[in-house]
């Protein structure tokens, strides 16, 4: 997936960070869209299954959010429901950030899991799951 590199490491190619292969994971898998974000929020990007035949439409992933808003963030977000949200953050790999409608919590990933990419995978996984569930 991220082949090896943490989200929050910077590329050698002009410090860009290093999302860009989890960007184009998120992208590989089926359904998934970018959804268009707000103008005042550079850099912030969020994805949703969108899967006319089950239909299915929600967002699932949000990147790019500032670190300074949710410490101790990669600034990854995913969208899981509060029991799944509850193992997360119990594993240590997420932190609660706002509830969500219908018993989900947006939740960011932890900076101690970006060390682990498998952990990372593994939310992230499992954030999909559900949006497609």
């Amino acid at each position: 997936m991220i082949r090896g590199r943490s989200p929050r490491e910077t590329s050698a190619a002009g410090g860009a960070p290093a999302l860009d292969d989890f960007h184009r994971w998120v992208l590989s898998l089926p359904w998934v869209v970018e959804r268009p974000y707000s103008r005042g929020t550079p850099g912030v990007r969020s994805f949703a299954v969108d899967c006319e035949p089950l239909q299915r439409r929600r967002l699932w992933l949000v990147t790019g959010l500032e670190p300074r808003q949710h410490a101790r963030s990669i600034g990854v977000a995913v969208i899981l429901p509060l029991e799944e949200a509850n193992n997360v953050e119990h594993a240590g790999c997420g932190r609660r950030v706002a509830p969500m409608p219908a018993g989900h919590v947006l939740m960011t990933i932890c900076a101690d899991a970006a060390d682990r990419a498998p952990d990372i995978e593994r939310v992230a996984i499992s954030a999909y799951s559900y949006a497609m569930s």
